[in-house]
């Protein structure tokens, strides 16, 4: 095995690093990007010479350096059990309205489609007809594309970014600066994940309650500490807080539902008889918590933390409160 030395690998690493900051549509100046690369100016046209003579069109427009066009990935082959799993993913994931990447996704299913021919398309495409993935609803982004691929160049990027967002529980919109970190989507609806300048926290932001999303020229330099999975990982679905042991019993057909299906990373289950089981979570966010026991009404029982049982027992007499006044 050639062994790769501490030159080659920085070179390396420069040169994924300008094929990244040309593409972005956001032009470089050289001394900008020889900046971010931590190199002089001419080592970066060095670097920049050796990507054209490869074939990448790098051009100077005025402000700076970007790339002309937008590069592309080698042609792929697939057989008959991968077109078939990429229809029916492709096809579940644009059932459920719009999403961002749709555009993308209608493109590139026309390619692959035009690289098939049609008798061979046609009878995946009666294959797909009888496999089917439905996708849960999802928030409508038809309105946000633009605010999502702002807010993804911004994560990629690491610039600050002013955003006017527009909470649940906010009279106005609030502008404020963050520092974006991730990006990711549960239960119906995408979030950024960024660091408040204003609240002096890490924060998470949905975005189609982004009202608009401006990256600045200016980045930050994120925490060694932060990582989006582990981030993530003790929160229900969205909300975090003090992660707590949490006991349900549950029992009935309900017993059988939830132990078919792995509710969150540290689920742990106890059978306790043929009717019931025990299971146990270490989470955040108990109000989420509570919204999912309450879907199992009699058959599910909060064992601890004693907050969460009193907090499924005013959602229960909340509910009751309503239905028993009759409709108005």
């Amino acid at each position: 095995m050639t062994k790769v030395t501490t030159n080659v690998a920085s070179r390396i690493w420069r040169l994924l690093t300008i094929m990244r900051l040309v593409s972005d549509g956001q032009p470089m100046s050289a001394t900008q990007i020889a900046e971010e690369l931590g190199v002089s100016v001419r080592t970066f046209h060095r670097d920049r010479a050796v990507l054209e003579d490869a074939g990448l069109p790098i051009a100077h427009c005025g402000d700076g350096y970007s790339l002309v066009g937008k590069p592309f990935l080698p042609a792929v082959h697939l057989d008959w059990d991968e077109g078939l799993a990429l229809l029916c993913l492709v096809d579940g994931a644009l059932e459920t309205g719009s999403i961002p990447y749709r555009q993308s996704l209608e493109a590139a299913l026309d390619k692959i489609r035009s690289g098939i021919p049609p008798e061979v398309e046609n009878r995946i495409r009666e294959e797909a007809r009888e496999v089917k993935m439905k996708q849960q609803p999802m928030v409508d982004m038809s309105g946000h594309q633009d605010t999502f691929d702002e807010l993804r160049r911004a994560v990629r990027d690491r610039l600050v970014t002013s955003l006017k967002y527009m909470g649940m529980r906010d009279a106005e919109p609030v502008r404020r600066e963050v520092e974006p970190m991730g990006i990711f989507q549960r239960w119906r609806a995408w979030y950024l994940v960024a660091h408040c300048r204003l609240r002096k926290e890490i924060r998470i932001f949905r975005i189609d309650r982004v009202l608009d999303a401006h990256p600045g020229r200016k980045r930050f330099v994120p925490s060694r500490d932060f990582d989006l999975d582990r981030f993530l990982r003790d929160a229900w679905v969205v909300k975090r807080g003090e992660v707590r042991h949490v006991r349900i019993r549950f029992k009935g057909a309900s017993a059988r539902l939830v132990q078919e299906l792995t509710w969150h990373p540290s689920q742990k289950i106890e059978r306790r008889d043929a009717d019931s089981i025990t299971v146990s979570y270490r989470t955040g966010g108990l109000s989420e918590v509570a919204d999912w026991v309450m879907g199992y009404a009699g058959e599910a029982e909060v064992l601890e933390p004693e907050s969460l049982r009193e907090m499924v027992c005013e959602k229960a007499q909340s509910i009751s409160m309503v239905h028993r006044q009759g409709a108005t």
